[in-house]
């Protein structure tokens, strides 16, 4: 997996084959849906539930609308907002939704977020137009400052967020003050409802705001604090540095005093190295080695800054801390063939799942569709040729620029390359797409005109972070 990157699952839709030979797919398989969906539902509760909370409230004497309206958009600001640091905190109950989901639905949700604080703040002013004498922060009441302060810490939040690159902040140094930022926002806002004193502070609904402030502060706490973390990280060293074809460069690492991590083929762990100040500079790498050796896993990068470029000239004995497994890309046991569609570095997750599978004398058919910008950026050539000999496997090249022997397709992947390599019959089959987001997006498009189902198709994209 590239540097500085996210991984993890996201789904295309199906649709009605309208290109190529009649083919006869699996029926939709349904338990992939539920880790979004019920994502997805504890979203829309954190949205819907503070409405029902007021409405049912029984106020004397009863409020004007506004007013009412106006605490139920805070209640679910701050739902939202301690969701927000749920979500990203790589716990394994999100597990099954997968990385590259659960960074998306972060991103995306987090306008959610915004448009409800600005939605709250609004209706506040407009309910009573006295209390924007409240913004003038020094003199207000501590409860006013305290929304001031959330609103700002969260403003501040989105901002580096969006101009990372612009401020030229470090990766490290970034992640840092998002914490900072996001933390501080939570923070705030709890005071700020305590303050106000309506409904989050008596019976059942403070329950409900202690939860959410542990849950929001407790997992941060949980992602960030090294002695929190220990039991999901674990010590290798480095044994050997291999430069590959087309750049990339593979980690072979050896566990350090213990047998290992066990992982899936095809799912990524963070790398770092030790020492408090590396704590926030940690990069998720794709494993590319074979699941049945935990002790000696490989990492495969290409060098595009930072960390990636420096691991080339790591020697054997560096430390190198990993934490994972991590990512729902793998294949599932009752598939009766795969086929893998990769993008670029997005080869990696594929050569593990092939080099396991070819260890364990897999018998199922598989079709590696390899896209790349020329010949000489094929990573594992030699090793592909090698699985040739020992699975069921067919591997088909596409170079965007080739020289004129080249043998393979050129241009890029299209419904007619697609539709030449896929077997007539895939009832039982899975498809694997990675790579960078267009890449996967283009791809996925493809299937979907092709009549894939989307139960069928898991797709994880390498997002620069």
């Amino acid at each position: 997996m590239s540097g500085s990157t996210a991984r993890g699952r996201d789904t295309s839709h199906g649709a009605s084959p309208s290109h190529g030979r009649h083919r006869a797919n699996p029926p939709p398989v349904e338990a992939e849906r539920y880790p979004r969906a019920l994502w997805l539902a504890v979203y829309a509760a954190a949205i819907v539930g503070p409405f029902v909370l007021v409405g049912l409230a029984a106020r004397t004497p009863p409020r004007p609308f506004m007013f009412e309206l106006g605490s139920a958009l805070g209640i679910s600001a701050l739902s939202l907002l301690a969701l927000q640091m749920v979500l990203p905190a790589r716990l394994k109950l999100f597990a099954g939704l997968g990385a590259d989901v659960a960074v998306r639905l972060h991103r995306h949700l987090a306008d959610v977020l915004i448009a409800v604080v600005a939605a709250h703040v609004a209706v506040v002013m407009l309910a009573d137009p006295q209390r924007l004498g409240l913004l003038a922060f020094f003199g207000a009441p501590w409860r006013a400052q305290a929304a001031v302060g959330s609103v700002v810490a969260l403003g501040a939040l989105a901002s580096t967020s969006i101009l990372r690159r612009r401020l030229r902040l470090s990766y490290s140094g970034w992640r840092l003050l998002h914490v900072e930022l996001g933390g501080a926002a939570l923070l705030f806002a709890v005071v700020h409802t305590v303050g106000v004193g309506r409904y989050l502070v008596n019976g059942v609904p403070i329950v409900a705001l202690g939860t959410l402030t542990l849950a929001g502060l407790g997992a941060t706490l949980a992602l960030r604090v090294p002695r929190l973390r220990s039991r999901g990280v674990r010590a290798y060293t480095v044994g050997s540095v291999v430069q590959e074809r087309g750049g990339a460069t593979t980690l072979e690492l050896v566990a350090d005093g213990h047998a290992g991590q066990r992982f899936a083929a095809g799912q990524f762990a963070w790398l770092r190295l030790p020492g408090v100040r590396s704590s926030l500079s940690e990069h998720p790498f794709s494993y590319s080695s074979s699941a049945l050796s935990p002790e000696r896993p490989s990492f495969t990068i290409q060098p595009y800054g930072g960390f990636s470029k420096e691991v080339a000239s790591f020697e054997p004995g560096v430390p190198i801390l990993v934490d994972g497994p991590h990512g729902a890309f793998r294949l599932r046991k009752e598939t009766t063939g795969c086929v893998l569609i990769a993008g670029g570095i997005g080869i990696t997750p594929s050569m593990s799942i092939l080099r396991t599978a070819a260890e364990q004398d897999d018998p199922r058919a598989f079709v590696l569709v390899y896209s790349v910008k020329s010949p000489d950026r094929i990573v594992f050539f030699e090793q592909l040729a090698e699985l040739e000999t020992k699975l069921d496997l067919s591997v088909i090249y596409v170079a965007s620029s080739a020289p004129p022997d080249w043998p393979g397709s050129r241009g890029r992947i299209t419904a007619d390359v697609l539709d030449a390599s896929l077997p007539v019959d895939l009832r039982g089959w899975q498809f694997l797409v990675c790579g960078p987001p267009p890449f996967v997006d283009a791809s996925s498009d493809l299937l979907r005109r092709l009549g894939i189902p989307t139960d069928h198709v898991h797709a994880e994209r390498f997002v620069s972070i």
